[in-house]
């Protein structure tokens, strides 16, 4: 009899323990689960801020292709066109970049911001910054009617300067397609990197490539 009870005890603590690992183990496989789990690069409206600045300066390079500028906004409430030129030409095109932005904001998440358009003064940007602000504007140029002829989910593409190339798609979800299509489209924005148009972009090899799906999540 005491040898049966010790038997059955014996069991019930293999069984406890057993339990008690397996909890530990499910425990463990869910926290690395909620790790891995990761947050947005961006929200929704900054992505929506994002595209909205996107389509400003894409406007404004069609309309004037050789034209020096940057396009950004602020806390202030502002969206600022900063313009790279002398000040006669400068002052010929102010009031149309003014008109453009304002035309393209009216509908968006940007709408309550005012347009400011500002010269900044040549003589304070190195030949060095120049030549970056180029390559930058050629690479965006490029890698969007590259892509855009074969991916129908390219949304807006943003570079920073020497570090990263940033992919904003309409991708849904992280799922097995997801990351495969994200996959192809850092394959050919690697091959556009390195094609012919972009041989005279220096550092072509130091960019990091993110893909982003609809809610602002790294896929590739």
């Amino acid at each position: 009899m005491l040898k049966r009870i010790l038997i059955i005890a014996g069991i019930l603590i293999v069984g406890i323990a057993s339990f008690s690992l397996l909890n530990k183990s499910l425990e463990a496989d869910t926290a690395v689960a909620n790790k891995e789990e990761q947050k947005p690069l961006f929200t929704k409206e900054e992505q929506l801020n994002i595209s909205t600045l996107n389509t400003v300066t894409e406007i404004i390079h069609e309309k004037y292709e050789e034209l020096e500028f940057v396009v950004s906004s602020n806390s202030e409430i502002e969206l600022r066109i900063q313009v790279k030129e002398n000040e006669k030409y400068f002052n010929s095109v102010k009031k149309d970049l003014e008109s453009i932005a304002k035309s393209v904001i009216k509908s968006s998440t940007l709408k309550d911001y005012t347009v400011v358009v500002e010269r900044l003064d040549l003589s304070i940007i190195t030949e060095e910054q120049k030549n970056i602000n180029k390559e930058l504007l050629l690479l965006t140029k490029t890698l969007m009617e590259g892509l855009k002829e074969d991916y129908e989910v390219i949304e807006n593409i943003n570079t920073d300067s020497l570090t990263s190339i940033t992919i904003h798609t309409s991708i849904k979800g992280l799922d097995k397609d997801a990351h495969k299509l994200a996959m192809e489209i850092e394959e050919t924005v690697n091959e556009i990197l390195h094609s012919k148009e972009l041989n005279s972009v220096s550092h072509i090899d130091s960019y990091e490539i993110r893909i982003l799906n609809a809610k602002g999540e790294v896929v590739n």
